[in-house]
């Protein structure tokens, strides 16, 4: 009976969520049959590179055969072989899993009779249980607040529709008519391609879209942490600790909510207390001349921007899997196990491949991500590379070569893509302003608790038992030969492999919460915002790290034999650590989901705050999408960020000649530029003169022209018998109109 508990608990998870989802669950299957779909065709891939791993990882494939199938739709368009359309894009799917099966044949006549093992199976149907629950569980959740609308939420549903109507990449910026977008937009560009391959229109496929990337990240963080931890007896201590690690990435936050929210309940700060002011405390929280941002992923899965750096969490969190992998693979050839047949077979590892792809795919879709990355890659190639030859000039050669091997391949893989992208920042400078210390406690006191228990325990308490059980000389001795510098070097040879990953990961996130406090990367952000960017993108993925490391290390320290005061009081500090952070999500979901009663929902529509809010603009953007053809330049009112200006533009993809002035800015590194555009706007809404205002049209090759209230709110003396002079109205209700220009 116990073999079928999983079975059966998968099938109980899908019931469940369809008596609640009621009829919009037909959503959520379609969207998982596609992922299904592509994970199954990449599965004999996934089971040859973690073949080590408990499921074989079942889970990756599902996003190593997202990425591989994304990037080859992508590199087709590029190249302009192929249109972003629904047939297309499953030909290649299919096309793609056809030869990943092909390549690895052998193994693929292999993987059914493997995951048909007990254990792998029941690991298998864990890990889809997690996966089907989380998505289902965050689609009911988005349903209480499926507005597009705040924050980036048009910029990045704008990029969705742009690319789903280009059809071609780089897609058209729909707020900078005649121009590609310039931004990493591959993550948004994967949001469109498993749209198009579900067909579910882009309103609800939105909301799908931010469900997926928390379902994955509770999933793939239980499968990288329970494989980390897969060498214990019992598989319920494996479990949660992959439990433990999905939590605290996907749910958790940091000791704000605990600080100013539980122990100031008695104020009237605590009483009001407000989420978002976990993410924006230093330079706030006393006011001070450094703003910064220090946001972490359930911070963004609640607000649901779908946003680049909270994408591409799915493929780091997919690298790190294929890291560990690697690392096994490697220790495997240091023990021995396996044997090169040459130096080249010894050098090269095939798996170096898919750290080579997502790496270089992390240039286009969250390019912070790429020199992080490659750092963690080469401390994992030189770990493994010490474990194998010791401290020698070969073992510097091996780690060089390979790592080179990534650096080359990643750079090969974005080529087409930084051919037709102007990099936006690119000088480091030296920072003016610092952090509190308390203030950075309160954001990774829990965080760096666990990793010093940690470090205390791997360094200290496992190797001081050897001198401790010696006696006279001998203990002296072993005592004198157990420096600081041995100690690190006995962890780096001697330790699990387990053990020297999560080492790599917290030493990895404390230098990047270092780093903001040394340097930071000038964009357009200046005087008090500096090094906002630079401390939002560096400690995001750094939150991620400590959240994998702490699932590992709660486990890890509890399966120590040995019992005293100190380790005893270890282990009650780390499960007060893990409670603290699991506040926020209460404050969090409660304050952004109002009302979470079935009575409620309001259902999974992005745009129906469009159709109640401003009916008559969702009337003329029904129409659009129904009758305009291929992607022509329309004119609407421009504006600042966050406004609702621009909502033709990034609801239907057909581009504006100018739309958010920050964010234009920012892509283009060009103030002047932008207000450029701004002011020729403001001269054809305004200007009486009409040889003017045609030339304007003629010069951005506007085909379009919206006047509605917005249009009237944003320029006081439209002159609309001018505009309407120069075409004819195609479409009008009570406050907005369209107008075709004669050509």
């Amino acid at each position: 009976m116990k073999k079928w508990i999983p079975a059966l608990t998968l099938v109980l998870t899908a019931l469940y969520w369809a008596n609640v989802l009621k009829n919009e669950f037909i959503y959520v299957l379609i969207w998982w049959a596609v992922l299904l779909v592509i994970g199954l065709m990449f599965l004999p891939m996934s089971v040859r590179v973690f073949s080590t791993f408990t499921d074989k990882g079942y889970l990756f494939s599902k996003t190593i055969g997202l990425a591989i199938t994304a990037y080859a739709m992508w590199l087709l368009s590029f190249f302009k072989l192929i249109k972003i359309e629904a047939l297309s894009c499953w030909a290649v799917v299919f096309g793609c899993g056809a030869l990943a099966c092909f390549i690895f044949f052998k193994k693929s006549k292999q993987t059914l009779s493997d995951l048909m093992d007990e254990d792998i199976l029941q690991w298998v149907l864990i890990g889809e249980c997690i996966f089907l629950f989380s998505l289902s569980f965050w689609t009911y959740l988005r349903g209480f607040n499926a507005r597009i609308e705040g924050l980036e939420k048009f910029m990045d549903y704008g990029f969705v529709n742009s690319i789903l109507r280009s059809g071609f990449v780089p897609p058209k910026d729909m707020w900078f008519a005649g121009e590609p977008i310039n931004y990493y937009y591959f993550g948004q560009y994967l949001s469109a391609f498993i749209t198009r391959l579900s067909g579910i229109k882009t309103e609800i496929a939105y909301n799908l879209m931010m469900a997926t990337l928390f379902a994955f990240s509770v999933a793939l963080c239980f499968a990288l942490v329970s494989n980390m931890l897969k060498g214990l007896k019992s598989n319920a201590p494996v479990m949660i600790g992959g439990l433990i690690a999905a939590v605290l990435v996907s749910l958790g936050g940091n000791l704000h909510s605990f600080i100013y929210g539980v122990l100031n309940k008695v104020t009237s700060e605590g009483k009001s207390y407000w989420f978002p002011d976990a993410t924006r405390y230093i330079g706030y929280n006393p006011e001070t001349k450094d703003k910064t941002i220090h946001e972490f992923p359930v911070y963004s899965f609640v607000v649901s921007d779908l946003h680049a750096h909270v994408i591409n969490m799915i493929l780091v969190l997919c690298l790190l899997g294929v890291l560990l992998a690697l690392f096994r693979k490697l220790q495997k050839r240091a023990d021995g196990v396996w044997q090169p047949r040459s130096l080249t077979d010894e050098i090269f590892v095939p798996e170096l491949l898919l750290p080579g792809f997502l790496i270089g795919i992390f240039q286009m879709s969250n390019f912070w991500d790429f020199p992080i990355y490659l750092t963690v890659t080469l401390f994992t190639l030189l770990c493994a590379g010490i474990r194998h030859y010791g401290f020698t000039i070969k073992m510097l050669g091996m780690t060089a070569i390979r790592f080179m091997t990534v650096l080359i391949l990643a750079m090969f893989f974005a080529l087409p893509f930084n051919f037709t992208f102007d990099t936006i920042a690119t000088e480091v400078r030296l920072a003016r302003n610092h952090s509190f210390l308390y203030q950075l406690l309160v954001l990774w006191g829990y965080q760096l608790v666990m990793v010093a228990i940690f470090f205390a325990f791997i360094l200290f308490a496992e190797q001081n038992i050897r001198w401790k059980r010696a006696r006279g000389k001998v203990r002296e001795k072993i005592r004198e030969e157990l420096t600081l510098i041995a100690r690190i070097r006995q962890v780096i040879e001697n330790n699990s492999v387990e053990d020297v990953f999560a080492v790599i990961l917290c030493i990895s996130a404390m230098g990047l919460v270092l780093i903001p406090e040394l340097v930071y990367v000038k964009d357009i952000y200046s005087e008090e915002y500096a090094r906002a960017n630079t401390m939002f993108k560096l400690t995001y993925q750094a939150f991620i790290m400590f959240g994998l490391a702490s699932g590992y290390i709660f486990i890890r320290i509890r399966q120590f034999r040995e019992k005293n005061w100190k380790i005893m009081t270890a282990r009650v500090l780390t499960l007060i650590m893990l409670i603290l952070p699991m506040i926020y999500p209460f404050y969090a979901i409660s304050s952004w989901y109002k009302k979470m009663d079935p009575v409620h929902y309001e259902g999974l529509d992005g745009l129906a705050f469009l159709k109640n809010d401003y009916p008559d603009d969702y009337a003329l953007v029904e129409w659009m999408r129904e009758n305009i053809e291929g992607q022509p330049n329309i004119l609407e009112a421009n504006g600042d960020s966050y406004t609702m200006q621009g909502r033709i533009s990034m609801a239907t993809g057909l581009p504006t000649v100018q739309g958010w002035f920050t964010h234009e800015w920012l892509w283009r590194d060009d103030n002047t530029l932008v207000q450029g555009r701004v002011d020729d706007v403001q001269m054809i809404y305004e200007s009486e003169d009409l040889n003017q205002t045609v030339d304007l049209l003629r010069k951005y090759s506007v085909e379009y022209i919206v006047i509605g209230n917005l249009e009237y709110k944003q320029y006081p003396d439209l002159k609309a018998d001018k505009l309407l002079s120069l075409g004819t109205v195609i479409f009008e209700r009570p406050t907005i109109l369209l107008i075709q220009l004669e050509k």
